[in-house]
């Protein structure tokens, strides 16, 4: 790894500062909460949060059980961290980890790595790498959701994938980098990728724009570094394309299993992108073991679901990452890869086929890489519909059989349900047809697969038993509203705004949205005693206009404003910029008097579903009921239902209770941010404990010291914060 002399020597300042540190403080700290007789379970120990789901099955269940619905509402905030303390961020995505008397967490988009003392929120230790343009170039720009932990007994070590893309292994002791550990305790993931190792350049002072303009590139021989415009080359080396990373990397055993996270896909510029991968490394030395290709490349299993080749570099082959986190059986030696879309979100005609492994769950085997079965959930997707989320491990009984189950969460509103050892569908899972794309150039696939079971989650598509008919009025004008757009049950293809689309529509129903259905802020939490599991989802009704942008170098996308940005293609003669670019505007259209023309269901919030039988067992939604007024003339007398609470809630599982935040968009107006406690059976609130603040990443509860603890993210910019909350001691 080439790193600039102002990078190393920032980096060895903060390993000093972090061993003075962890010296003073980690007497204070305490040691393994792993009690006997309580042996590890799924990779956890008893009171412990060891995996970003808090265990290898991201079941995010804890056996804790001093927290009950009689003293949830007298939990008291214990401390409060300072993440923003690091630098700025989007908003705080982490949910730290618990392990041997320690927390581990991420801050600030700089990614940087503590330690913390889990009875004060003092910092322990702290690290950060300087990563130079690739930093500042890097796609997914923000603190990550957090990292990931190993041990052996003895060695203790926190594993970071930084926004630049390399792997750092720390010694969860002090935050010095492993010696042992590929070179100084840092492997660059972007070598090995099949791309040339380049010193890049930049031409900007700012950070890479979605769309994927102003990027790095190749340095000019002899280029250097200008301090005072920030342009040039800094020393940094790297592959000629964005890559990235946004979850942690997965431990199972001794095995790393690290993905990758690729440029947004709303609107790129350029038809092709380094494909999707995952890789697993030793973790005592860092040396890789095994690499999957998420695009099989010519002559793998699945490249022929690429009618126009799949080899990397090729015009419309791109994406396909595995952005979320993952899931994992030690036992059966298996690794469940939800995997994301390819290029681009809502256009695909560049990419004819199935396009596998894309919106696929893929399980591979932990020791070889290879490939034991998976499931594609969505063929050839132009919805923006990426498995966005771990998928969630459990054993069951279904119909007196024993059987052990994942369950992969959805943007587009079902739960797909499998035998996790054979990827057999434990319900049936039915090929039915769907509406065909009228864009030109696409070649929409003519069946998606259907679950019988469990139920929808979310709103999907949009029919005319879904609209508001409350008076003759309003069901005319719902009507004659939604007429306006191509209409469906689900899978509606996205239409063309040109006049061009052969269906004559100028705009499709998109329901759920590029949001979901279950996006990363959401998911679910399972209770492995009682086989429930507990779906966050949000529910809406939106609409998809594809247009041309003729800077990039796709035939169509959402409406996009390219032109002019460094990389894109120059502008045509006499251009002039659309209006409404972006994704603004588009629920509006949707309204009569600011109400939804879509009738209030049991959709969003939190969903109970009995595994056993996949049936729902109840439904609540996220922090209770908004009402709804218009001073629109036509709602004049009627009595408006009130809307279920909006954004996706943040939820765990306790031997006790089920405990949710209401994510950063959630809550009820002008009501005081709150976590809630429900009972797991019933789904009835028990709980409501004001909070400084809404939750902005799914919780994490361990035991320390005898004490339960509870802490969460909130916050954006500079003011971001880890809160944690206990009972009141007896006195």
């Amino acid at each position: 790894m080439t790193m600039t002399r102002r990078g190393t020597a920032k980096l060895v300042a903060l390993a000093t500062v972090a061993a003075t540190v962890g010296a003073a403080l980690l007497v204070q700290a305490g040691t393994s909460t792993a009690q006997p007789g309580k042996p590890i379970a799924r990779g956890n120990a008893y009171g412990e949060w060891r995996h970003w789901g808090a265990d290898q099955w991201s079941t995010r269940y804890s056996p804790l059980e001093q927290i009950t619905a009689q003293n949830f509402d007298s939990l008291q905030v214990a401390w409060e961290w300072k993440g923003g303390a690091f630098g700025k961020d989007e908003y705080y995505r982490t949910t730290p980890l618990y392990a041997n008397g320690r927390l581990f967490t991420v801050a600030s988009t700089r990614r940087v790595a503590t330690a913390l003392d889990p009875s004060t929120g003092e910092t322990l230790w702290m690290y950060r790498l300087d990563e130079g343009i690739r930093w500042q170039k890097a796609p997914r720009q923000f603190a990550g959701r957090g990292v990931s932990y190993w041990t052996d007994g003895t060695r203790e070590r926190v594993l970071l994938v930084t926004p630049g893309y390399h792997l750092v292994s720390l010694d969860a002791k002090t935050g010095k980098p492993d010696a042992a550990f590929g070179k100084s305790g840092v492997v660059d993931l972007m070598e090995g990728l099949g791309y040339p190792m380049v010193p890049l350049a930049v031409d900007d002072s700012g950070p890479l724009i979605i769309s994927d303009a102003a990027p790095y590139r190749k340095a000019k021989p002899g280029e250097t570094w200008d301090p005072v415009k920030k342009i040039g080359a800094d020393g940094t080396v790297g592959i000629e394309s964005q890559i990235a990373a946004s979850s942690p990397a997965m431990v199972v055993g001794n095995v790393l299993i690290v993905g990758n996270s690729s440029i947004h896909g709303y609107y790129p510029i350029k038809a092709s992108n380094p494909i999707g991968t995952v890789r697993a490394f030793d973790i005592p030395t860092g040396r890789l073991l095994w690499k999957f290709n998420l695009i099989p490349q010519p002559g793998e299993y699945g490249a022929d679901s690429w009618k126009n080749g799949s080899k990397q570099g090729t015009k419309g082959v791109g994406k396909v990452d595995a952005w979320a986190p993952y899931a994992a059986d030690e036992q059966l030696g298996l690794v469940y890869i939800p995997v994301g879309m390819p290029l681009m979100d809502e256009y695909g005609g560049h990419r004819p086929g199935d396009n596998l492994f894309g919106n696929s769950l893929v399980a591979l085997d932990v020791k070889t890489g290879k490939r034991k079965w998976h499931f594609q959930m969505v063929h050839h997707d132009i919805w923006d519909y990426d498995a966005p989320m771990a998928p969630n491990i459990m054993d069951v009984t279904v119909d007196g059989r024993a059987r052990k189950v994942v369950a992969q969460p959805t943007k587009q509103g079902w739960l797909y349900v499998f035998d996790r050892a054979t990827g057999e569908p434990i319900w049936p899972i039915e090929e039915k047809p769907v509406l065909q794309s009228g864009v030109p150039g696409e070649k929409s696939a003519p069946t998606q697969p259907i679950p019988s079971k469990p139920a929808p989650y979310s709103q999907q598509g949009l029919v005319e038993a879904d609209l508001i008919d409350y008076t003759p009025a309003i069901k005319d004008s719902a009507l004659a509203l939604a007429r306006k757009c191509r209409m469906g049950p689900y899978y509606i293809p996205p239409a063309a705004n040109d006049g061009k689309d052969s269906t004559g529509f100028r705009c499709a129903w998109y329901a759920p949205g590029a949001s979901g259905g279950v996006n990363i802020d959401g998911g679910a939490t399972v209770d492995p005693e009682t086989g429930l599991l507990y779906l966050a989802s949000i529910t809406g009704l939106s609409t998809t206009a594809l247009a041309n942008d003729p800077c990039s170098e796709f035939a169509y996308s959402s409406p996009a404003a390219n032109c002019g940005l460094i990389g894109a293609l120059p502008a045509p003669a006499g251009y002039k910029r659309p209006e409404n670019v972006g994704f603004a505007g588009r629920a509006s259209g949707s309204m009569i008097g600011g109400i939804s023309i879509v009738k209030p269901k049991e959709y969003g919030g939190i969903t109970a579903y009995d595994m056993k039988s996949g049936d729902k067992a109840w439904w609540m939604p996220n922090a209770g009921f908004i009402k709804q007024t218009s001073r629109d003339p036509i709602w004049s007398g009627v009595t408006i239902p009130p809307l279920p609470g909006r954004g996706q809630a943040q939820a765990i599982t306790t031997k006790t209770l089920v405990i949710y935040g209401t994510g950063r968009s959630g809550g009820l107006p002008g009501e005081p941010a709150k976590l809630f406690a429900l009972d797991k059976k019933t789904g009835k609130q028990v709980g409501a404990l004001e909070i400084p603040a809404k939750t902005t990443a799914v919780p994490m509860t361990f035991l320390h010291k005898g004490d339960q603890y509870i802490v969460f993210a909130t916050g954006a910019e500079e003011n971001t914060s880890l809160v944690a909350l206990k009972l009141p001691r007896k006195r």
